[in-house]
């Protein structure tokens, strides 16, 4: 999920991106005659369910698919613990104004995600397994336009890759969770709650700048361990060690190689919950909210502004995201906010601190309680050793970056979402030198 730019070696094919761009736009063309078929199926879900970004650990609702029920088969499979998803998600974007040049670009993904509940499968209590993986394509946007927020949360690599698999074990009524596998870090610290409210990529996914201490990011993921323990029902604590490979599609290009490499990333948080969004109150209003602390830490060499090589990188976080307001009981349509922090040394972290703040609203018109409209603010701040380098005698030095993004999430069927948005890019790059960028485009989402 994190941009090229973090990984120079990964640069996209630009002579490929408008081949990519067309065959997104034939695909959703012909995703769009089959939605309005009579022969697909027809259902309803909730907003985040819907279009529930790439957080591969998340709930299966019960919804309906393009491909309906497979004949019984998904059902009966769902029954003895197994279960399937699979979707198609892609971002199609341009800058028409601004930026170091003005171009756009599509990218996309097929993705596909395992979850077994060996409980119920095999008679082993407490034991579920998990296992995802993806084929995605395109152009890099925010590359070619400068900027530190990239337009798209989706774009990293080309790759066709087994992204996460782990092993898990529930202890103490489920009070203590044991994993083991291959993880993707940001899928857990620093990852954002609603992030599928959005398509800038520090909303849509995490924290933008988490990744330069080499904590691993889906799809990417590298080999870890995490335990997480429930201290009571509203109050958890999480703790992760992960292998920080510093080029992990080339260490590990189809993910089944299990590659230890480099200096371990250790990550922890803290959260704590109120109204849990999956506990719905039919007789009255409940307003879910999370509020999370945590760190990452490198022990490993890192290189910092004057060139001068040193041990050990860290960066840490806080979030808060909070209903505010219901419409009726039972329902989740209503206003959310959402703020969040992030630091990390000046003199290692080109892009040492980032601030986000947001606010979305499920179910703005009464007869479609499914769509959405959000609205988000991106801060990102270049450290203070940094601002002159690479920059010429007598240009600005490098300060800060401001993004806007508003956005309309349009549930056209159950398994089908098309969100058009709009963003505003200021001081691009976080150089006031690069002209103002404006980004038009929509991401759409279907469900198998």
């Amino acid at each position: 999920m994190k941009t090229e730019s973090a990984f120079p070696q990964m640069l996209y094919n630009r002579g490929v991106h408008k081949k990519y761009v067309l065959t997104s736009v034939y695909t959703l063309a012909l995703l769009f005659l089959c939605s309005a078929s009579r022969l697909c199926a027809q259902g309803q879900v909730t907003l985040d369910a819907l279009y529930a970004g790439d957080d591969s650990s998340a709930p299966h609702p019960a919804r309906d698919y393009l491909f309906g029920d497979w004949g019984g088969k998904r059902s009966e499979l769902a029954s003895k613990g197994v279960v399937f998803d699979f979707f198609y998600v892609a971002d199609l974007q341009g800058n028409p104004v601004g930026g170091l040049q003005q171009t756009q670009a599509g990218w996309g993904r097929i993705r596909g995600t395992m979850d077994v509940d060996l409980g119920r499968l095999a008679g082993w209590d407490g034991w579920t397994f998990h296992a995802t993986g993806l084929w995605q394509f395109g152009g890099n946007l925010g590359a070619d336009m400068g900027t530190l927020a990239n337009p798209s949360g989706l774009v990293s690599a080309h790759t066709t890759r087994l992204d996460s698999f782990w092993v898990q074990k529930s202890l103490d009524h489920n009070r203590f969770y044991i994993r083991v596998g291959q993880l993707a870090g940001l899928d857990f610290y620093g990852n954002q709650e609603y992030g599928a409210s959005y398509l800038i990529e520090p909303f849509d996914y995490a924290f933008g700048n988490l990744f330069t201490d080499y904590e691993s990011f889906n799809p990417a993921g590298t080999p870890g361990a995490q335990i997480q323990l429930f201290l009571w029902r509203t109050l958890y604590l999480k703790t992760a060690v992960l292998s920080g490979n510093r080029d992990p599609y080339e260490q590990d290009p189809t993910g089944f190689h299990f590659a230890i490499r480099d200096s371990p990333v250790f990550a922890d948080e803290i959260g704590f919950t109120r109204d849990k969004a999956n506990e719905v109150q039919v007789h009255r209003k409940t307003y879910p909210g999370i509020y999370k602390f945590g760190s990452t830490y490198n022990a490993g060499k890192f290189t910092n502004a004057a060139g001068i090589r040193s041990s050990g990188n860290y960066l840490i976080y806080a979030m808060a995201n909070q209903a505010l307001y219901r419409s009726e009981a039972g329902a989740n349509s209503g206003l959310d906010a959402t703020v969040g922090f992030d630091w990390g040394p000046g003199d290692l972290n080109r892009e040492n601190s980032q601030t986000i703040a947001g606010i979305r609203y499920n179910g703005p018109i009464p007869s479609r309680p499914q769509d959405g409209v959000a609205f988000a603010f991106v801060y990102t701040k270049i450290g203070d050793p940094f601002q002159a380098v690479g920059i010429p005698p007598g240009l600005p030095l490098l300060g800060s970056e401001k993004a806007f993004e508003t956005n309309y999430a349009l549930q056209v069927k159950p398994y089908f979402l098309v969100q058009p948005v709009f963003q505003y890019y200021v001081d691009v790059g976080a150089n006031s030198h690069i002209p103002n960028a404006a980004v038009l485009g929509f991401r759409v989402k279907v469900t198998f």
